[in-house]
């Protein structure tokens, strides 16, 4: 009986310690699963940005149109806020070259990302210079037909 006894409890004490391994090395491959899906995200949107701009120095209306949700709207350092169809129609940048992004902050809820970020560009905004490097905010919806601007916050002073 006694041998019984010992058994059963270095079997309990094996099976405690297989469990705690599972845990750690669940954990270790959870942690490594969420750095790849945050370099993920990372690239994910540093790409939709270079699309956005990309179509933004074309200047034309029509090929801004589709990154721009419905619902989009933009507010500007100057007070100034539009629109899809007022900015598309009245406010698309002048910009020289293709823009640096850096010190992104990148938070995603379902569909929402949302990007915190410095950019240095070389744009005109409604006939008014822009300073060359500033802070946005950028939220962003996925759809099925890729990722839309829902809304913008440019903080560049316009001289």
């Amino acid at each position: 009986m006694e041998m019984v006894v010992v058994m059963l409890a270095g079997l309990a004490v094996m099976m405690r310690t297989a469990v705690i391994l599972a845990f750690a090395a669940a954990m270790a491959l959870g942690s490594g699963a969420v750095a790849d899906d945050t370099a993920g995200l990372e690239a994910e949107v540093q790409k939709t940005l270079q699309g956005v701009f990309t179509a933004l120095m074309t200047g034309d209306p029509e090929k801004v149109r589709p990154f721009l949700a419905p619902e989009y709207q933009v507010q500007r350092s100057d007070g100034k806020g539009y629109d899809r169809e007022a900015y598309l129609a009245l406010s698309i940048p002048k910009i020289a070259a293709m823009p640096t992004f850096r010190d992104l902050a990148i938070t995603r809820n379902g569909d929402i990302v949302v990007v915190r970020l410095m950019i240095e560009v070389e744009e005109t905004i409604n006939g008014k210079v822009a300073e060359r490097v500033s802070p946005q905010l950028m939220v962003f919806r996925i759809t099925l037909d890729g990722w839309q601007v829902v809304a913008a916050a440019n903080f560049a002073r316009l001289e």
